[in-house]
Protein backbone atom coordinates (compact mmCIF):
# COMPACT_ATOMS: atom_id res chain seq x y z
CA UNK A 1 0.00 0.00 0.00
CA UNK A 2 1.24 3.20 -0.96
CA UNK A 3 0.58 6.92 0.28
CA UNK A 4 1.13 9.93 -1.89
CA UNK A 5 1.56 13.79 -1.39
CA UNK A 6 -0.16 16.12 -3.44
CA UNK A 7 3.14 16.86 -5.12
CA UNK A 8 3.77 13.44 -6.40
CA UNK A 9 6.21 11.62 -3.73
CA UNK A 10 5.26 8.57 -2.62
CA UNK A 11 6.51 5.59 -0.31
CA UNK A 12 4.81 2.33 0.96
CA UNK A 13 3.21 2.21 4.30
CA UNK A 14 2.41 -1.20 4.36
CA UNK A 15 2.55 -4.47 3.16
CA UNK A 16 -0.08 -7.31 2.88
CA UNK A 17 0.04 -10.79 1.36
CA UNK A 18 -1.78 -14.11 1.75
CA UNK A 19 -2.20 -12.83 5.48
CA UNK A 20 -4.82 -9.93 5.36
CA UNK A 21 -6.62 -7.49 2.84
CA UNK A 22 -6.96 -4.00 1.70
CA UNK A 23 -9.95 -2.17 2.20
CA UNK A 24 -9.17 -1.50 6.49
CA UNK A 25 -11.49 1.79 6.35
CA UNK A 26 -14.28 -0.11 5.15
CA UNK A 27 -13.02 -3.09 7.67
CA UNK A 28 -13.39 0.12 10.43
CA UNK A 29 -16.64 1.73 9.50
CA UNK A 30 -14.63 4.70 7.54
CA UNK A 31 -14.52 5.77 4.22
CA UNK A 32 -12.46 3.83 1.12
CA UNK A 33 -8.57 5.07 2.12
CA UNK A 34 -6.62 7.37 -0.36
CA UNK A 35 -4.18 4.70 -0.64
CA UNK A 36 -2.89 3.10 -3.65
CA UNK A 37 -2.52 -0.90 -3.48
CA UNK A 38 0.39 -2.18 -6.16
CA UNK A 39 0.12 -5.76 -6.68
CA UNK A 40 4.15 -6.68 -6.24
CA UNK A 41 4.21 -10.50 -6.79
CA UNK A 42 2.12 -13.45 -8.92
CA UNK A 43 -0.78 -14.95 -7.28
CA UNK A 44 -4.69 -14.75 -6.67
CA UNK A 45 -6.55 -12.65 -4.80
CA UNK A 46 -10.78 -12.39 -3.82
CA UNK A 47 -12.30 -9.01 -4.41
CA UNK A 48 -16.04 -8.70 -2.37
CA UNK A 49 -18.29 -5.75 -2.60
CA UNK A 50 -18.06 -3.01 -0.27
CA UNK A 51 -21.27 -3.40 0.29
CA UNK A 52 -21.18 -7.46 1.04
CA UNK A 53 -18.03 -6.57 3.34
CA UNK A 54 -20.62 -4.27 5.67
CA UNK A 55 -23.62 -6.74 5.46
CA UNK A 56 -21.46 -9.47 6.12
CA UNK A 57 -19.34 -7.29 8.92
CA UNK A 58 -22.92 -6.29 10.75
CA UNK A 59 -24.10 -10.36 10.82
CA UNK A 60 -21.04 -12.22 11.12
CA UNK A 61 -19.35 -11.00 14.96
CA UNK A 62 -16.37 -14.00 14.29
CA UNK A 63 -15.80 -12.69 11.13
CA UNK A 64 -15.48 -9.10 12.16
CA UNK A 65 -13.18 -9.97 15.29
CA UNK A 66 -10.93 -11.53 12.86
CA UNK A 67 -10.71 -8.59 10.82
CA UNK A 68 -10.06 -6.33 13.27
CA UNK A 69 -7.51 -8.67 14.83
CA UNK A 70 -5.37 -7.97 11.18
CA UNK A 71 -6.29 -4.71 11.47
CA UNK A 72 -4.30 -4.20 14.97
CA UNK A 73 -1.68 -6.38 13.45
CA UNK A 74 -1.43 -3.86 10.32
CA UNK A 75 -1.50 -1.08 12.21
CA UNK A 76 1.79 -2.39 14.33
CA UNK A 77 3.20 -2.69 10.52
CA UNK A 78 2.00 0.87 9.89
CA UNK A 79 3.92 1.39 12.94
CA UNK A 80 6.98 -0.19 12.83
CA UNK A 81 7.68 1.16 9.17
CA UNK A 82 7.16 4.43 10.41
CA UNK A 83 9.90 4.12 12.91
CA UNK A 84 11.53 1.76 10.63
CA UNK A 85 11.86 4.82 7.45
CA UNK A 86 12.73 7.16 10.60
CA UNK A 87 15.63 5.38 12.32
CA UNK A 88 17.08 2.78 10.04
CA UNK A 89 19.79 3.15 7.54
CA UNK A 90 18.47 2.70 3.72
CA UNK A 91 20.43 -1.27 3.63
CA UNK A 92 18.53 -2.17 6.80
CA UNK A 93 15.56 -1.13 5.49
CA UNK A 94 15.82 -2.92 2.51
CA UNK A 95 16.38 -6.28 4.27
CA UNK A 96 13.30 -5.88 6.39
CA UNK A 97 11.29 -5.32 3.02
CA UNK A 98 13.12 -7.83 1.21
CA UNK A 99 12.12 -10.39 4.58
CA UNK A 100 8.57 -9.00 4.43
CA UNK A 101 8.21 -9.52 0.75
CA UNK A 102 9.74 -13.25 0.78
CA UNK A 103 7.55 -13.72 3.67
CA UNK A 104 4.47 -13.49 1.62
CA UNK A 105 5.91 -14.70 -1.81
CA UNK A 106 6.73 -17.93 -0.96
CA UNK A 107 10.31 -18.25 -3.26
CA UNK A 108 13.51 -16.60 -2.72
CA UNK A 109 13.79 -15.05 -5.87
CA UNK A 110 11.82 -11.21 -6.07
CA UNK A 111 11.29 -9.55 -9.25
CA UNK A 112 11.21 -5.93 -9.11
CA UNK A 113 12.94 -2.80 -10.12
CA UNK A 114 15.14 -0.57 -8.59
CA UNK A 115 12.88 2.04 -9.14
CA UNK A 116 9.86 0.35 -8.33
CA UNK A 117 12.24 -0.70 -4.47
CA UNK A 118 12.74 3.34 -4.63
CA UNK A 119 9.33 4.07 -4.27
CA UNK A 120 8.77 1.29 -1.38
CA UNK A 121 11.72 2.44 0.75
CA UNK A 122 10.96 6.00 0.35
CA UNK A 123 14.53 6.98 -1.15
CA UNK A 124 15.57 8.08 -4.50
CA UNK A 125 16.64 5.12 -7.24
CA UNK A 126 20.68 5.93 -6.37
CA UNK A 127 20.33 5.25 -2.51
CA UNK A 128 18.60 2.14 -3.61
CA UNK A 129 21.52 1.03 -6.16
CA UNK A 130 23.89 1.74 -3.33
CA UNK A 131 21.83 -0.02 -0.91
CA UNK A 132 21.62 -3.12 -2.93
CA UNK A 133 25.47 -3.14 -3.35
CA UNK A 134 26.26 -3.00 0.11
CA UNK A 135 23.81 -6.11 0.73
CA UNK A 136 25.14 -8.02 -2.12
CA UNK A 137 29.15 -7.10 -1.36
CA UNK A 138 27.71 -8.50 2.15
CA UNK A 139 26.75 -11.95 0.62
CA UNK A 140 22.74 -11.30 1.78
CA UNK A 141 21.19 -11.60 -2.06
CA UNK A 142 22.40 -11.79 -5.56
CA UNK A 143 20.68 -9.39 -8.27
CA UNK A 144 19.82 -9.74 -11.61
CA UNK A 145 18.41 -7.56 -14.18
CA UNK A 146 15.07 -6.65 -12.56
CA UNK A 147 15.41 -9.27 -9.65
CA UNK A 148 16.52 -10.23 -6.79
CA UNK A 149 17.31 -13.63 -5.12
CA UNK A 150 17.77 -14.12 -1.41
CA UNK A 151 20.72 -15.68 -0.68
CA UNK A 152 21.13 -15.57 3.23
CA UNK A 153 17.92 -14.91 5.30
CA UNK A 154 19.62 -14.87 8.74
CA UNK A 155 22.18 -12.24 7.65
CA UNK A 156 19.03 -10.35 6.00
CA UNK A 157 17.24 -10.50 9.77
CA UNK A 158 20.80 -9.25 11.20
CA UNK A 159 21.28 -6.71 8.87
CA UNK A 160 17.23 -5.88 9.75
CA UNK A 161 18.35 -5.58 13.28
CA UNK A 162 14.93 -5.08 14.81
CA UNK A 163 13.15 -3.23 12.39
CA UNK A 164 11.96 -6.69 11.65
CA UNK A 165 9.78 -8.94 13.38
CA UNK A 166 7.04 -7.39 15.72
CA UNK A 167 4.76 -6.99 13.05
CA UNK A 168 4.86 -10.83 12.32
CA UNK A 169 4.90 -12.34 15.59
CA UNK A 170 1.86 -10.11 15.99
CA UNK A 171 0.30 -11.99 13.23
CA UNK A 172 1.10 -15.60 15.29
CA UNK A 173 0.02 -14.48 18.15
CA UNK A 174 -3.37 -12.84 17.48
CA UNK A 175 -4.09 -15.08 13.96
CA UNK A 176 -1.91 -17.75 14.19
CA UNK A 177 -0.52 -17.16 11.30
CA UNK A 178 3.02 -17.77 10.82
CA UNK A 179 4.41 -16.34 7.63
CA UNK A 180 7.76 -18.15 7.91
CA UNK A 181 6.00 -21.30 7.28
CA UNK A 182 4.65 -20.28 3.67
CA UNK A 183 8.61 -19.23 2.24
CA UNK A 184 9.05 -21.80 -0.28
Amino acid sequence: MISSTAAGRQAEVGLVGYEGTNGIGEILGGPQTQLECLVQVTGNALQLPTRVLESTLASNPDFKAVLLRFVNSFVIQVSSSALAFATFPVAARLARWLLMMQDRACGNELIITHETLATMLGVRRAGVTLALQDVERRGLIAKRRGAIILIDRSGLEALAADSYGVPEAELLRTLNIDLRQRRT
